[in-house]
């Protein structure tokens, strides 16, 4: 392939694009490493070197470093790649290697996601939550429900009450306006309107 044209992408990186106009990202100091310019025609050796050996170290040296400080979905790890410039052919082996060793595996994410927030946020916000990190819907049901009690609907109750107990809500005290407040709150979090009904009636944070 012909080498079109170089652009600045970072301070340290520059975009080299092609006559088919596909794309990669290449540290400056690689220009004079690989003896890259514009007009220049890489060989078929030279191109399958940076396609199928530096890049993709480089994108799994990347991707590690994310996950040493938390894990991510393979959705939220595919858009850092793109963001970083890596073509989807590279992004393709970098995702790969990291399930093969399960680096990445968003069951396992959605798991512990659930985990941590399910006795504060209803099962319908976590769900929709999950979706906005690229989670797949349907592995994240299959997850919440192998992980959830045989009473979904009574972890949901003890959830409500742990929220109302947080706000210090004593439903003998409440006027209206706090009481529609705190309903509306409920609500918005995905919680059943029966199930916010049934907490708060009688509530008194005091004797959780």
């Amino acid at each position: 392939p012909i080498l079109n044209e170089i652009q600045e992408f970072s301070k340290t990186k520059c975009k080299l694009i092609f006559e088919d106009f596909s794309a990669i990202v290449l540290y400056k100091k690689d220009l004079k490493r690989y003896s890259l310019s514009e007009g220049v025609e890489l060989s078929d050796k030279q191109f399958k070197l940076l396609m199928e050996e530096i890049l993709p170290y480089r994108a799994k040296s990347r991707c590690m470093k994310l996950l040493q400080s938390k894990d991510y979905t393979e959705a939220e790890i595919r858009g850092k790649l793109r963001g970083d410039g890596y073509p989807e052919n590279v992004i393709k082996i970098a995702v790969e290697y990291l399930y093969s060793f399960h680096y990445l595996d968003d069951a396992r994410y959605a798991e512990a996601y659930y985990r941590s927030r399910c006795v504060r946020k209803s099962k319908k916000q976590i769900i929709m939550e999950l979706q906005q990190k690229g989670v797949n819907k349907e592995l994240i049901i299959d997850t919440i429900e192998s992980v959830c009690s045989d009473s979904p609907e009574e972890d949901e109750l003890q959830c409500i009450s742990k929220l109302l107990a947080k706000r210090k809500y004593n439903d003998n005290e409440a006027d209206i306006t706090e009481r529609e407040k705190v309903k509306a709150y409920l609500f918005r979090k995905g919680f059943q309107i029966d199930n916010i009904n049934s907490c708060m009636r009688n509530f008194d944070w005091k004797n959780t």
